[in-house]
């Protein structure tokens, strides 16, 4: 039987899709001032759709600056980020999740206590650390503050919980150790939160403005996001049809992602309270 759509469903949906709108105007707006001219972005007379469409600031935003090295920087950087995210923080967390070893519970909270800490307060630590591994001005050395996320690795032991020890019990009698179990029974078990890591890893890549700036020096070696200061001219200031046609850019790898990814995404979030 068809379920009756009541006032109640009608208020709902009228408040998601309010909340909705106010989310996506930015995006919109974005879009469509990137096809604007530069005198008709900012106006008294608030018009959202372009009186006349500029396609041609796509392709001058991209010959402003060498943005396809500044794509590759970037697309490398979450690469390796993605690949070290969903390695390294699904094993701490199987490790804090399913193992047993002296301080566990103590170990846990200092790991939860670094939430609190910003990265701006170590990344002159970390700036002098790179400096000594000879890894200023590398791909390695832009993704190195993104190796490790301690959210991830807590959103991950939060889905391992939900496996039943009885099932790796079981394959702990049959002969399997602990790597066996990590790789047969609790990784196929967590798609979702390796989903999830991988796009929460790459989107803090993708945005990560402050470190690749500090890190690198030549511009064969920047990312996207610092690309979008090239735009910003010291004789004519902001070229914002520009800088809004780079930032849509900029934004569609990141889209495309989560349009792939969201399902699992959705259901890491929404598992990953269960324990």
């Amino acid at each position: 039987m068809k379920k009756r759509f009541t006032v109640y469903d009608f208020i709902r949906h009228l408040i998601l899709i309010s909340f909705a709108a106010v989310i996506l105007f930015p995006f919109l707006w974005m879009i469509c001032a990137s096809f604007k001219e530069e005198q008709d972005v900012f106006v008294e007379n608030f018009h959202l759709f372009p009186s006349s469409w500029k396609f041609e600031n796509y392709v001058d935003a991209w010959n402003a600056a060498p943005f396809g090295a500044f794509f590759i920087n970037s697309m490398k950087a979450a690469a390796i980020s993605v690949v070290c995210q969903t390695t390294f923080c699904s094993m701490a967390a199987y490790a804090f999740a399913k193992l047993q070893f002296p301080f566990k519970k103590t170990l846990f909270s200092l790991m939860l206590a670094m939430l609190i800490l910003p990265e701006e307060a170590a990344i002159i630590s970390n700036y002098l650390l790179a400096q000594k591994l000879n890894l200023v001005n590398t791909s390695f050395g832009v993704a190195m503050m993104q190796l490790v996320n301690v959210f991830n690795i807590f959103l991950m032991r939060q889905i391992f919980m939900t496996v039943p020890d009885d099932l790796i019990q079981s394959a702990s009698l049959d002969g399997c150790g602990s790597i066996q179990v990590f790789w047969h029974i609790i990784l196929p078990n967590a798609k979702s939160s390796i989903a999830t890591v991988a796009l929460l890893s790459f989107l803090n890549s993708w945005n990560n403005y402050m470190w690749p700036y500090m890190v690198t020096d030549e511009n064969r070696f920047r990312t996207l996001q610092i690309g979008l200061r090239y735009l910003i001219r010291p004789d004519l200031g902001p070229q914002w049809p520009m800088i809004m046609a780079a930032s849509t850019m900029i934004l569609i790898p990141v889209m495309m992602l989560f349009v792939f990814l969201q399902k699992y995404f959705v259901e890491g979030m929404l598992t990953s309270g269960i324990k």
